[in-house]
C-alpha cells in the first residue's frame, strides 16, 4: 500500500512534536521514503526511520487530541 503524502507529513509532524517535547535536537533532513519517513541528524550521523506499515496504517490523531 503506498502512503499517501498526508500520511507522512503528519507522521513527521508527530515525530517533531515528541522530540520538541523530550528538549531533543530537530532532525537536519528529512526523507519521504515509499513506506517510511527517514530522520537524518548530521552531527552525529544518525538515521532514525519510521516505517509507516507498522503503525497498521492508523496514524490518526496523537494521544489528547480530538476529532470533529
Amino acid at each position: 500500500m503506498p502512503w499517501t503524502l498526508e500520511a507522512k507529513i503528519e507522521a513527521e509532524h508527530r515525530v517533531r512534536e515528541l522530540l520538541r517535547a523530550g528538549g531533543m535536537p530537530q532532525p537536519d533532513e528529512v526523507e519521504y521514503g515509499y513506506t517510511c519517513v527517514r530522520f537524518l541528524f548530521h552531527e552525529s550521523k544518525t538515521c532514525v526511520v519510521i516505517d509507516l506499515d507498522e503503525c497498521g496504517g492508523d496514524i490518526g490523531p496523537g494521544p489528547g487530541t480530538q476529532s470533529g
